[in-house]
């Protein structure tokens, strides 16, 4: 069955969620760097997007890391709340593939986190002038990998699983949730990271947005898909 509707991801697939924040966490930092010359300030930075920790508790992360001056502290929570979302910026090419795709199929965005960091990065890219459904997990309750979420997308597209394909980077969140909807998946893989044994093998691999098209023209998605890299 040829589809008809193509879900995406958001962070790490339409634009570049890490190296946004790494760059404005740096900025954030410039008065701790300033203040504690010996201090990690990139190191500080990793821990702060691995462990996910946002502006609410940033005041007490820095203070564990040695930072006891309130006022430094201050300065960098504020850094770090300032206009967050205003420099993103979709990855290139993604705009103009975008306006492609919505000429021929309907485009619909699920998305994990919670509405008041989600929604405006959706308006600060303009993703909604392309997206018929745009699923916030916080917002609905339920998120990816549960296979609910991509068939509240499916219900708002009017389609069936078999008519749509995922896209995404997250093996754990976007391929296993796709994989249980029943939802063909494309994995944006571009690190070339090998596929775990464990784990479905993705419809398609691609290291790049733009491969997307050849993936849907092609009939059999096998003429243009890189080969999932399994270890021997």
């Amino acid at each position: 069955m040829p589809y008809t509707a193509i879900l995406f991801d958001l962070d790490n697939t339409l634009y570049d969620y890490t190296a946004y924040w790494q760059a404005r966490l740096g900025w954030s930092l410039a008065a701790v760097q300033a203040a504690y010359p010996a201090l990690d300030t990139g190191q500080i930075a990793q821990h702060t997007i691995a462990q996910r920790i946002y502006a609410a508790d940033f005041d007490a992360y820095l203070a564990a890391c040695g930072v006891a001056d309130a006022g430094v502290r201050a300065q960098a929570v504020a850094r770090y709340r300032v206009n967050w979302y205003d420099q993103l910026v979709l990855f290139a090419g993604a705009a103009e593939l975008l306006e492609r795709l919505a000429v021929r199929y309907r485009l619909g965005l699920i998305t994990n986190g919670p509405a008041h960091s989600q929604r405006p990065k959706i308006a600060c890219l303009g993703l909604a002038q392309w997206m018929q459904c745009c699923i916030v997990s916080g917002e609905v309750g339920v998120a990816k990998p549960d296979p609910q979420i991509f068939s509240l997308a499916l219900q708002q597209l009017g389609v069936s699983p078999q008519q749509a394909v995922y896209v995404g980077d997250s093996l754990e969140f976007d391929l296993q949730g796709a994989c249980a909807a029943g939802i063909d998946f494309v994995w944006l893989n571009r690190q070339a990271t090998p596929l775990p044994p464990d784990l479905p093998a993705p419809h398609a691999i691609i290291r790049e947005l733009g491969q997307l098209e050849q993936v849907l023209n092609d009939s059999n998605h096998a003429e243009h898909a890189i080969p999932a890299a399994r270890p021997q």
